[in-house]
């Protein structure tokens, strides 16, 4: 294993962060290491799954396979008892009996931290961890973790794509879809595990150490639901909280940085792609080619031309996908093969039509201003663009600079529409539609020949549809339609 960068790193060199200060530098409250060794033996132990969604009910599975005795609580409860698993009880809440009497909570991605159960939880020193926790106490094989505000899906899956080439048994799963708990419960004797992880997951870690962990870039975001920027970031560094070995994989263009430097690394080795050519080791891009340097030795992977997705921001998700992938010991012949390979993940920069010479391309899974620059950085040629959807709390002022130097026109479209009209005052083309099939018929109506016409909302789509694929899936049919 690790047949590159095996001589130790040091800290690599970074430029101090601007808007990121030291009130991201402490761990978020609640998530610091038990003093206790973590739980293994779940035999008789009283066990609550708080939330009951696929995470929740793979986690009921496996408990109950080791003999726990499983509450699941979710304010669903009545419609759902139809799916109960034998001995498992559903409830709507847990009342102040029965948590006195709880061992151990799951906390299901979707329950907020500052739930009143589990700050009660807390309060009476009961420990509350994530379902991606759990599983892995009984994991062996190494973990590869990957989070990041952008590009984490298609990392998580490039990588396993790569890696699944090469090794028989490769999981790909964790927030991309996939439970943790389900390479668990397969009984497969796994090779590697290539893990996304959330900040909400990240947020319920006190034991989980990947082999290798990966933070891609971190931007504001999910503050409907982070009361500021610094607790974001704060439960995105927990991903290195409990390594004491292994390798951090990190993005040296990327702000936060010298803030993982200096405060999560306690042991692992610190490594950099997307880095200038300075010759130090880690992976970049050079005169057009992404490069592995190690031990002052740098060797060509591929050429950018020839990776199978494109856009600026796929420059840098192709570096951290080979540095995972070479990390974890795949010969680099197989890691240039697998980048030429991959053609992307839905409803990211996927071109869906070409009517009268407009291209229409679906980017509905960019819910952030950041992801938003960066697609929008990576379209040549005249751009309308369409954002919309119901608003995160993000930083909607920092499109305006990338907006007004790329964006032809701008149809603004759902809940979100005024604040985007406010926010791009001055914009000599901003269009209002109602909803987004109203807003590909405006596009549709303005566009020219040769334009691409850019779904990239920087929204959450709950307005209108119940996910990013929905809405990308009726962006498509809105496309169809035209023809």
């Amino acid at each position: 294993m690790l047949p590159f960068f095996k001589k130790k790193q040091q800290p690599p060199e970074t430029t101090p962060a601007a808007p990121v200060t030291a009130e991201a530098s402490a761990p978020v409250a609640g998530t610091s290491p038990a003093p206790a060794p973590p739980m293994t033996d779940f035999a008789g132990r009283k066990v609550v799954v708080f939330g009951w969604g696929g995470s929740g009910r793979s986690a009921t599975r496996l408990l109950a396979r080791e003999g726990a005795t499983v509450t699941a609580i979710d304010n669903r409860a009545e419609s759902l008892q139809a799916d109960l698993a034998d001995g498992v009880t559903l409830l709507p809440q847990l009342d102040d009996a029965a948590l006195a009497e709880t061992d151990l909570i799951v906390q299901s991605p979707g329950v907020p931290r500052e739930h009143p159960t589990l700050v009660a939880a807390l309060a009476q020193g009961i420990p509350v961890i994530a379902e991606v926790e759990l599983a892995s106490r009984f994991l062996s094989a190494p973990i590869l973790a990957v989070t990041g505000t952008n590009g984490k899906s298609t990392v998580v899956t490039w990588a396993g794509q790569i890696l699944s080439s090469w090794k028989d048994h490769v999981f790909v799963g964790g927030n991309l879809g996939t439970p943790l708990s389900e390479a668990v419960l397969s009984d497969t004797p796994w090779d590697l595990l290539v893990v996304e992880l959330s900040s909400f997951q990240l947020e319920g870690l006190t034991s989980l150490a990947p082999q290798i962990g990966v933070l891609l870039n971190a931007s504001p975001d999910h503050l409907d639901r982070y009361s500021k920027v610094g607790d974001y970031y704060k439960a995105k560094f927990q991903l290195f909280a409990h390594m004491s070995t292994g390798y951090a994989l990190l993005n040296a263009a990327d702000e936060t940085t010298p803030l993982v430097l200096e405060h999560y690394l306690h042991g692992a080795v610190p490594l950099t792609f997307n880095r200038p050519a300075d010759g130090s080791d880690g992976v970049r891009m050079e005169e057009g080619i992404l490069t592995v340097t190690t031990g002052g030795n740098t060797h060509p992977i591929v050429p950018v031309a020839e990776l199978g997705i494109h856009g600026a921001h796929n420059i840098e998700n192709a570096q951290a996908t080979a540095a995972i992938c070479l990390l974890a010991g795949c010969p680099l012949p197989v890691v240039a093969e697998g980048l030429r390979n991959f053609s992307g993940l839905p409803h990211r920069m996927q071109t869906v039509g070409k009517v009268n010479g407009v291209t229409y391309i679906d980017d509905s899974k960019a819910t952030n201003p950041g992801a938003v620059v960066k697609a929008v950085e990576g379209i040549d040629g005249p751009l309308t663009l369409l954002l919309g959807g119901r608003d995160k709390g993000g930083d909607l002022f920092t499109l305006r600079e990338p907006v007004f130097l790329k964006a032809e026109r701008v149809v603004v479209f759902g809940e979100s529409a005024g604040r985007f009209r406010m926010v791009l005052q001055g914009h000599p083309q901003v269009i209002e539609a109602e909803t987004l099939a109203e807003a590909v018929t405006v596009a549709h109506t303005h566009a020219e020949p040769g334009e691409t016409v850019l779904l990239s909302p920087a929204c959450a789509s709950f307005d209108e549809f119940s996910g990013f694929a929905a809405r990308g899936l009726a962006f498509a049919k809105a496309v169809e339609a035209l023809t």
